[in-house]
């Protein structure tokens, strides 16, 4: 099946990684710790409430800026791959996958099960990005904007040739559940068995009881952001038994169990070095700030629209300051 085809999928995209995470929000503005992080507390305080206990225990992980893939083995061959899509029909990708180098083709301590669905990410390492930018400017060829956007269209080429000269990494997260032939009782054990089996799980996940060990863990990753390997947009917390993920179950299209703990968006400085107007289709003109170019959340932004007039009057904004 060539890679613009698309596989209908009934059971496993409807399962927990397939679905969209809701998210929650920090005000890291608000000295005291409970308006700081008044979403999660809400979280934690709602899932106790359902299961009618006092504490529950967390696998919280860094959440991935990559792009979602699920990959199925049957007897230990790896036989599709899918992007996530729209959590009921995934982009078959097969072909690529199979060219990034540190996904088994084969898993021989899995020869005995009929079905294996491993859920992770794609995504190109920090330092291979940097170097694939300085293979750009050898060949005179335009940079690429993001990790993100770059793996995400790497996966998605016609050619797999293409695709295997992108540095693409994949990481486990977890087994879907319609791998019924494996019989874990919690997250942490598909982590463990998943590292077992050979497949590359990242170093950061930890076990939190309660949410003030939630809290700890989040704010320890957002100082160890920039330090990190990957690209990451918050930290994912899930509960660590699969019993009660499956007693919780989900909320229209997303799973009560386990939320995304979004970072506050990046801020950086930059200078005006000049200020233009743009006629658009219809004739309207826009101001547009020509900034020095920054780097800001994988992107590098060197235009601003000048939308709020009253605003820049106020602030008293000139060719040449810093904002």
């Amino acid at each position: 099946m060539g890679i613009s085809n698309f596989w209908r999928i009934v059971s496993s995209l409807l399962s927990d990684s397939a679905k969209s995470l809701n998210n929650i929000f920090s005000n890291m503005d608000a000295s005291d710790i409970a308006i700081r992080h008044k979403e999660l507390f809400q979280f934690n305080k709602r899932i106790c409430s359902i299961l009618d206990v006092d504490h529950i225990t967390f696998v919280a992980t860094p959440k991935y800026d990559g792009v979602a893939i699920s990959i199925t083995y049957e007897y230990g061959i790896l036989k599709r791959a899918l992007t996530r899509g729209d959590g009921f029909t995934g982009e078959d990708v097969t072909a690529n996958v199979k060219t990034i180098k540190n996904v088994p083709l084969h898993v021989p301590q899995a020869t005995k099960l009929a079905k294996l669905e491993v859920r992770g990410e794609i995504l190109i390492l920090s330092k291979d990005f940097i170097l694939l930018n300085e293979e750009q400017d050898k060949l005179q060829q335009k940079h690429y904007a993001n990790p993100r956007n770059t793996a995400s269209g790497s996966l998605r080429q016609l050619d797999s040739a293409i695709t295997a000269k992108r540095p693409l990494h994949f990481f486990a997260y977890a087994i879907a559940q319609n791998s019924s032939e494996i019989k874990l009782a919690t997250f942490w054990g598909q982590l463990e068995y998943l590292k077992n089996l050979g497949f590359d799980i990242s170093s950061y996940p930890k076990l939190c009881n309660g949410e003030n060990e939630l809290i700890n863990f989040y704010e320890n990753i957002m100082q160890q952001r920039q330090l990190m390997p990957f690209g990451i947009d918050g930290v994912v917390y899930k509960v660590n038994q699969l019993d009660l993920q499956e007693k919780l179950g989900f909320v229209l299209r997303a799973p009560r169990f386990a939320i995304a703990h979004k970072f506050p968006a990046e801020e950086v400085e930059s200078q005006i070095m000049d200020i233009q107007v743009q006629v658009g289709r219809t004739g309207a003109l826009t101001p547009v700030a020509k900034i020095k170019p920054v780097a800001v959340g994988g992107v590098v932004v060197s235009n601003a629209s000048l939308h709020n007039q009253d605003e820049i009057e106020r602030k008293d904004i000139q060719i040449g300051d810093y904002v």
